[in-house]
């Protein structure tokens, strides 16, 4: 007996410690019996209650501790007494507790407790073990912390938005910017080529006129040459009738200048000056209407006159040279209306194209492809639903390569060398056909072999 007294003497002082103990956690302790009345609680829990724990014991907690769970009341048989009891498993969860006008937070962790016992099963045997603690200010800090996210967060999407719409302005600025410079690049380009086109045409116009004037005087004049050539030959046949045994002098004068062959060729020699003034009179009227100087203005004209007229000022780069073979132009001219259009602008778009196929044709190619095709370029004009009129130009050239296809109307894009071309013949081409014209100007090209450009204009411009 002896031994036990001491042994319970010595328990006593181990539970007089754990109380003291667990009296100074700040967590709240409760110990309830099966029927959720509370057995035995900390001085946390006293102090949450406000009441001693003489007046706790035998108490309901769930009374005593009513709770809500994201703003619902916790009914009884959810409440954490009665899902430790009902299901004997342990759990946490974070309740809301009102107390003196005020909601307090609560994390709440509970566990279902057995102890073995022989004897009948008695209130003893099954239990609960809640511990609660307060997390009021935790959740509090937690709000506060969400709060000033959620402020630093608009603060962010409001200066990003004013970022992003700064960004979007300048980069709005830096295209007007760029697309200005395009522009001033563009017109910079056409008038230059303008000029060019100016200065030639009034190049062209005044070489026709200032030949005009001669050429007009020496045709004028073989009228009256071949008049009295005639008339000359015709006496001198009158004495060779009458007197057909001339003295020995004229005898042998007529036999130096052979005068019987002089008597035949003469009149082919005058019909040759003829012919050859009347090509140079067309000649000049070919230059006068390429150049087109006196027609600012739309009017309708024969096209055909025009790409003849391109044809003439080119047809020096037709010709076989020591390096390349002739070109031969195949004209396929269908029967096409006059077309109101300006003259001296479509003349300028011919002559840019020709002079592109005449380029690619005379780019190096060995001497079987020219002999098994014949350097050439096939101009083709027929009438689209007679409201349209359409120029094809095609050569048997190399072709363009397809990745350069895509830009070959852009402003100063060339694939000549340094000097040979400045990249604004097809770009401002495109230009005269699209926005002056209101047609359309479109390339068609098989790599190594051919390329053709098609225009297509209005028989009438618009309005």
């Amino acid at each position: 007996m002896s031994d036990s007294d001491s042994q319970l003497k010595q328990l006593r002082s181990t539970l007089s410690k754990m109380e003291i103990a667990l009296s100074s956690v700040e967590e709240c302790i409760v110990w309830t019996d099966r029927q959720g009345r509370i057995k035995w609680c900390n001085a946390a829990l006293e102090r949450l209650f406000g009441q001693t724990r003489l007046l706790l014991l035998g108490k309901s907690l769930p009374e005593k501790l009513p709770l809500l769970l994201n703003g619902q009341v916790v009914f009884g048989y959810t409440h954490p007494v009665a899902i430790a009891l009902e299901t004997r498993k342990s759990g946490k969860q974070c309740y809301e507790y009102y107390k003196s006008s005020q909601y307090l937070f609560l994390e709440i962790a509970w566990s279902y407790v057995e102890i073995a016992n022989n004897l009948t099963q008695t209130d003893d045997s099954v239990s609960s073990v809640l511990v609660l603690r307060d997390v009021t200010h935790q959740r509090e800090a937690e709000r506060r912390l969400q709060e000033v996210n959620e402020v630093l967060e608009q603060q962010v999407a409001q200066r990003t938005q004013e970022l992003q719409a700064a960004n979007a302005h300048l980069q709005l600025e830096a295209a007007q910017l760029q697309n200005l410079l395009n522009e001033l690049h563009h017109t910079q380009a056409q008038l230059i080529q303008a000029e060019k086109m100016s200065g030639l045409g009034q190049l062209v116009a005044g070489i026709a006129h200032e030949i005009n004037n001669p050429i007009n005087f020496v045709y004028a004049n073989l009228i009256y040459v071949k008049e009295y050539v005639s008339n000359l030959l015709d006496i001198v046949q009158l004495y060779q009738k009458h007197y057909p045994n001339p003295v020995l002098e004229i005898k042998k004068a007529a036999n130096k200048i052979d005068l019987e062959f002089l008597q035949a060729d003469f009149p082919h020699l005058v019909n040759s000056m003829e012919m050859g003034t009347e090509r140079i009179a067309q000649i000049v009227m070919s230059l006068r209407n390429f150049s087109r100087m006196n027609e600012a203005e739309i009017k309708a004209v024969d096209i055909h006159e025009g790409i003849d007229s391109s044809l003439l000022i080119l047809q020096h780069q037709l010709r076989a040279t020591s390096q390349y073979s002739e070109i031969k132009v195949i004209r396929d001219y269908g029967n096409v209306p006059f077309v109101e259009c300006y003259a001296g602008q479509l003349n300028q778009v011919f002559m840019n194209i020709l002079a592109n196929a005449i380029d690619a044709i005379n780019t190096k190619r060995t001497y079987q492809e020219i002999n098994d095709y014949p350097s050439k370029i096939t101009i083709r004009t027929s009438v689209i639903d007679s409201q349209w009129v359409e120029v094809a130009i095609a050569d048997n050239g190399i072709g363009i390569p397809e990745a350069i296809q895509s830009h070959i109307f852009n402003p100063f894009f060339t694939t000549k060398p340094v000097g040979k071309g400045t990249g604004m013949g097809m770009a401002i081409s495109y230009k005269i056909i699209t926005e002056n014209h209101g047609g359309k100007l479109t390339c068609f090209s098989m790599p190594g072999m051919a390329t053709e450009f098609v225009i297509q204009i209005p028989v009438q411009q618009q309005d």
